[in-house]
């Protein structure tokens, strides 16, 4: 047995090395499957914070939906007193207008009426 192993050493070596080569070889393309506790914990945990986060960007969207609607409003408001404003001030030119081509009595006669004096 002893020349065997004497004779042999270098094949017997080989093979041990060519044994633990295959056997890195399939562990390494093999990962590990298995997760620990801590690990599940936090996967839970993250997707807890990512329910939480959907859930406050759903609310986040609708509010902006209502936010957008009431500026839809807002902004129909402004066009509204826009025209109005307009109106008034083409209004107020007519009138100016006529004021500049009175005479003094019609002009008496005028503020006589509106400011009632």
């Amino acid at each position: 047995m002893k020349n065997f192993l004497t004779q042999n050493f270098r094949y017997i070596i080989y093979g041990v090395i060519a044994i633990l080569g295959f056997y890195l070889i399939s562990v390494l393309m093999n990962p590990k499957t298995d997760m620990n506790e801590l690990d599940k914990y936090k996967l839970d945990q993250l997707n807890q914070s990512i329910k939480d986060i959907t859930e406050t960007q759903k609310k986040l969207d609708s509010t902006i939906q209502n936010y957008n609607q009431e500026l839809l409003k807002i902004d129909s408001t402004i066009s509204l007193v826009k025209n109005q404003k307009t109106i008034i001030k083409e209004y107020y030119k007519e009138k100016g207008e006529e004021i500049d081509g009175m005479t003094i009595t019609q002009l008496d006669s005028l503020f006589h009426k509106r400011y009632k004096y």
